[in-house]
């Protein structure tokens, strides 16, 4: 039985491949002193199987890279327009905090404008620790209500980060959402601690997509602090 020579073992060829590779990065006009060679080398075509020349396999691959550039491209147009209209709708709720006059236009302008501006299929905001004695608005809830700590544990886990996604149980979302709650498929938790209140804002969608636990939520975040400092104002100014 004949022995495999030196030269052809596996870790001779890799060393060999390793120092053709180094020596054309070092030589990037070695083709061009050799166009003759650059004619000659041929490669299978990867679909069709039938060979090509090299400068053809190199058209074909700048012709993929372009693509594929030219739909990052696209992706990050698309992601700067979102952004933009996400910045004008935040922008307009903020003025419409700053230029409401009571609690109650306080929550009834963000339901309405978390549905309208932001597509929103259901919003449900629940408070406790309500500083005032009364205060009937379904908003605000018992102070021992173990649904909203228990949400609010979830989200001092994330650093009190918005949670997203599917992972709701059924009975909390029936305390959320009430009558609802069978129609939604994905939410969005945002804390909405301060001071002597501490809750959630609830978003609720119809659509398994619309919050996913791997989406940005800075947006998400910042809605819950102007609506809270909104929400605290008119409390103190109440309690005054």
């Amino acid at each position: 039985m004949s022995k495999q020579s030196t030269s052809d073992s596996p870790g001779r060829s890799a060393d060999w491949e390793e120092s053709v590779n180094r020596f054309l990065e070092q030589t990037p006009d070695y083709f061009l002193r050799h166009p003759q060679l650059l004619a000659a080398l041929t490669l299978p075509h990867p679909e069709s199987g039938r060979a090509v020349s090299l400068v053809e396999r190199q058209v074909r691959v700048l012709r993929e890279r372009n693509d594929r550039l030219a739909g990052e491209l696209h992706d990050l147009i698309a992601i700067a327009r979102d952004n933009d209209q996400l910045s004008e709708r935040t922008h307009r709720f903020t003025l419409a905090m700053i230029e409401v006059g009571s609690l109650d236009e306080v929550l009834d302008t963000a339901h309405d404008m978390l549905r309208q501006e932001f597509g929103i299929d259901v919003v449900a905001l629940r408070l406790a620790g309500n500083p005032r004695p009364v205060c009937p608005r379904r908003e605000f809830v018992a102070d021992d209500d173990t649904v909203l700590d228990a949400l609010r544990a979830r989200l001092a886990e994330r650093n009190r980060q918005p949670l997203c996604g599917t992972s709701l149980e059924p009975d909390t979302l029936t305390v959320l959402f009430g009558d609802q709650a069978a129609e939604i498929h994905s939410t969005a938790i945002v804390d909405m601690s301060r001071h002597a209140l501490r809750g959630v804002l609830a978003l609720g969608s119809r659509d398994a997509q619309r919050f996913r636990s791997d989406m940005g939520t800075v947006y998400l975040a910042r809605l819950g602090e102007l609506l809270m400092a909104a929400v605290v104002r008119h409390l103190v100014q109440a309690d005054g």
